[in-house]
């Protein structure tokens, strides 16, 4: 944790890519709540901020409860990796050394190889990941 670098670059394009997928549910929520699609492009005209907020909102929402999952799973697949390839030789996963609690492999880098610290810092960035996404869920709610 150490050398931890940021990749601006990276995190542009990402938040581009979610300003073009809002914008491609904006059109798609235009579209569906239209009777034809002059209907639609003459609302999309006179498009407020408001709806566009309402729409940025609901795009918001449903990569949350897209990616909310999709984050656990990627947890706990690291997770039970780091369990089974990561452990230093001769440590148990419920013993004395980890407090007799799994989750205490996270805490205590020592007790694991070079592939468990690999397995470690993907677990913890997908906790961090699930608790931003979490906080946002709140600020939204």
């Amino acid at each position: 944790m150490r050398h931890i670098t940021i990749n601006w670059f990276r995190l542009f394009r990402y938040s581009m890519l979610f300003v073009v997928f809002s914008l491609i549910m904006t059109a798609f929520i235009l579209v569906w709540f239209s009777n034809n699609l002059e209907e639609a492009w003459q609302k999309a005209q006179n498009l407020t901020l408001s709806e566009y907020e309402m729409t940025v909102e609901l795009t918001l929402t449903l990569l949350i409860y897209v990616s909310f999952p999709t984050l656990l799973f990627r947890f706990l697949y690291y997770f039970s990796k780091m369990l089974y390839r990561g452990r230093q030789p001769g440590i148990a996963i419920i013993s004395y050394k980890t407090l007799f609690n799994p989750l205490n492999f996270l805490l205590f880098p020592s007790l694991l190889n070079s592939q468990g610290l690999t397995y470690r810092r993907r677990c913890i960035l997908a906790l961090i990941l699930l608790c931003a996404v979490y906080l946002t869920i709140l600020i939204i709610t």
